[in-house]
C-alpha cells in the first residue's frame, strides 16, 4: 500500500512541504551575510540528510518485519494445505477409495501419486 494514499501519509507530506517552504522563506528574508547563509544551508542540508537516513532505516525495519510476517504466513498456509491433503488421503484410504484407485492405476500401468508433491 502506498503511504501517500493514507490520511497519515498525506498529512506528513503536507507537513514536510510546509516545513521546507517555511525554511526557504526564513532563509531568504533573514538579514545575514553570504558566509552565514552558506553555513546555515550546509547545516540544514546535513540535518536533512541525517533525517533521511533515519527515515530510511525505519522503513527498512518495517519492510523486514512485514517480509518476515508474510513468509511466516505463507509457510503456515503451505503447512495447512499439506496437512489437509494428507487428511483427505487418509480418509480415502480408510474408506477404501485409495485402494480402488491404486488398483485401477496398476491395471492401466500408471504410477499412482502418493500425497502432496514437494
Amino acid at each position: 500500500m502506498n503511504k501517500e494514499n493514507t490520511p497519515k501519509g498525506s498529512a506528513m507530506t503536507a507537513f514536510l512541504i510546509g516545513a521546507v517552504a517555511g525554511g526557504i522563506t526564513a532563509l531568504l528574508f533573514a538579514p545575514q551575510s553570504g558566509a552565514q547563509m552558506r553555513g546555515r544551508l550546509k547545516r540544514g542540508a546535513h540535518d536533512l540528510r541525517e533525517k533521511g537516513k533515519h527515515i530510511a532505516h525505519d522503513v527498512e525495519e518495517r519492510a523486514d518485519t512485514v517480509t518476515g510476517a508474510m513468509r511466516s504466513a505463507a509457510s503456515e498456509a503451505k503447512s495447512t494445505y499439506r496437512n489437509e491433503i494428507e487428511k483427505q488421503r487418509e480418509a480415502r484410504v480408510a474408506s477404501g477409495q485409495e485402494t480402488k484407485r491404486y488398483a485401477e492405476t496398476e491395471i492401466a500401468g500408471i504410477k499412482p501419486r502418493t500425497g502432496a508433491q514437494s
